[in-house]
């Protein structure tokens, strides 16, 4: 017996396909961004506790630590998939984003490289949409 390979679907084009490696990579970059800010939010909220923090805020300020090495954990670990990941995967990109309320961070993930650098735009990861 011969494994053949599965028909491609005729809803889903080859263009809404993304490596494996190149999400991973993707996803590692948001969440170093992540990280980031939530260590820039462990400084500002310990020297607003400075001037006497209770127990159950200097709980919650350690929760903070945990969530930033947490994200910056999850990060390595997808940067590391990544880079060893099969160049030979690929996925549908669509429905992994789909419902993702941050349009800004869809599309840095939904992107082809080439064309960001076409229209000239950073693949920096961590904006936030206000509203």
């Amino acid at each position: 017996m011969t494994a053949l390979p599965l028909p491609s679907s005729p809803i889903v084009s080859l263009e809404e396909h993304l490596p494996v490696g190149e999400l991973s990579r993707r996803l590692a970059a948001e969440l170093a961004s992540a990280a980031a800010i939530c260590r820039d939010c462990e400084h500002l909220a310990g020297d607003l506790a400075t001037g006497g923090a209770t127990l159950e805020n200097l709980s919650r300020l350690q929760a903070l630590d945990e969530l930033s090495q947490r994200l910056h954990g999850l990060s390595e670990v997808l940067e590391r998939i990544g880079q060893h990941a099969s160049g030979e995967w690929s996925m549908s990109i669509a429905p992994v984003l789909s419902g993702l309320g941050l349009a800004d961070m869809a599309q840095r993930l939904r992107a082809d490289e080439t064309m960001r650098e076409q229209k000239g735009q950073k693949a920096e990861a961590g904006e936030l949409d206000f509203f």
